[in-house]
């Protein structure tokens, strides 16, 4: 049942931003949940078929890192954005060369309310092999992801428990002392501190995501 409800939540979302941001366009594609270091998530195309399936029956693959599934509701549903962005040049554009993210591709992103940056942060590449984005204030995407009742992906792993997030957003059975709040960057490494801190990894050179 748990593992159900975890993926019928993800194929809703995916389903949902497809129609709000994508005018539903996109195939379906395959998620897993994958611990790639340094990556909160990833796409990979034509990576699924059906076994026995003739050729050109493949699907794409949309890989989420389970550890970063802690963060603000809006920054995981933005990572997954991020990756059906990938999709949708895939499949409508011109796909650049493994995993790098080109201009047609920062279009698309810009498009849609979210904006690429190598450090998550204004200012940063909008192009490279590495880049992430930050979420466009009043843009398409927040505003989308406003718009949604639910937005708590259900399960999620954080100090090797799995806990349950409820509809107000705070996580069960946490025992972290909330004077001080954790971050994490797409390196893995954690620091914690008072909540609102701004911190740059050195290591990677994108932003440290706060945990809630």
């Amino acid at each position: 049942m748990i593992v159900a409800e975890q993926y019928s939540y993800l194929d809703y979302i995916f389903k949902y931003y497809n129609d709000e941001l994508f005018g539903g366009i996109l195939k379906e594609c395959m998620f897993t949940m994958c611990r790639k270091k340094n990556m909160l998530g990833f796409f990979s195309n034509e990576r699924w078929k059906k076994n026995g399936s003739e050729k050109g029956t493949e699907i794409h693959e949309i890989g989420l890192n389970p550890d970063y599934l802690c963060r603000k509701g809006e920054e995981c549903h933005a990572t997954l954005v991020h990756e059906m962005a990938h999709l949708w040049q895939e499949d409508f554009g011109k796909p650049p060369r493994r995993c790098y993210h080109d201009k047609q591709w920062g279009e698309k992103m810009k498009s849609i309310g979210l904006f690429p940056s190598n450090t998550g942060l204004a200012g940063g590449k909008e192009t490279g092999q590495k880049v992430s984005h930050y979420i466009v204030p009043d843009g398409k995407f927040i505003r989308s992801f406003n718009k949604l009742f639910d937005k708590n992906i259900k399960y999620v792993t954080k100090e090797k428990e799995i806990i349950s997030n409820n509809k107000a957003g705070k996580s069960q059975g946490s025992k972290h002392n909330h004077s001080k709040t954790k971050y994490t960057c797409s390196c893995g490494n954690n620091v914690w501190g008072k909540p609102g801190l701004v911190i740059i990894c050195a290591g990677c050179a994108e932003r440290y995501s706060q945990c809630e």
